[in-house]
């Protein structure tokens, strides 16, 4: 329960961050602070206890917060013919890398000799990769749909 309303609040927050600073910028920072609080939880917390109820929220709240984000930045990136398509290769992209995620897990975890914590370290360097990226794509805060 504690995850899920930390990315309850973290989805609402993320839009609203969005359209505050803009679109390039709030991804870039939402990423940083997933990093961050993903390596504090699969570093520093290893019982279950109210500390890992606080780390569990606030880490859901980051992660989570792109699913609020990316409603606010899809549809700006793409002109209206091909608008629905495009949102929904963008969203679904994110989940193929999931899964191939999730089937390499086990060996990941192999490779560090059981320790979900070191390898949930390393999936979660991800965010180093949408740090970069994003600022490849363009700023689209302020400007108007294309049609």
């Amino acid at each position: 329960m504690w995850q899920a309303a930390g990315a309850i609040v973290g989805a609402f927050i993320a839009p609203l961050i969005g359209a505050h600073i803009g679109r390039r910028l709030s991804y870039f920072l939402l990423c940083l602070l997933s990093l961050g609080l993903c390596a504090v939880l699969f570093r520093t917390v290893s019982t279950f206890g109210p500390a890992f109820l606080v780390w569990a929220f606030a880490v859901s709240g980051a992660t989570a917060s792109f699913y609020g984000w990316f409603p606010l930045y899809f549809p700006e990136l793409f002109p209206t013919h091909v608008r629905a398509t495009a949102q929904g290769l963008c969203y679904n992209a994110g989940r193929i890398l999931a899964a191939a995620g999730a089937l390499t897990q086990g060996q990941l975890v192999g490779h560090f000799g059981g320790s979900y914590a070191q390898a949930g370290s390393v999936v979660t360097l991800i965010y180093l990769a949408g740090m970069l990226v994003i600022w490849m794509a363009p700023e689209t805060e302020g400007q108007a749909l294309s049609d």
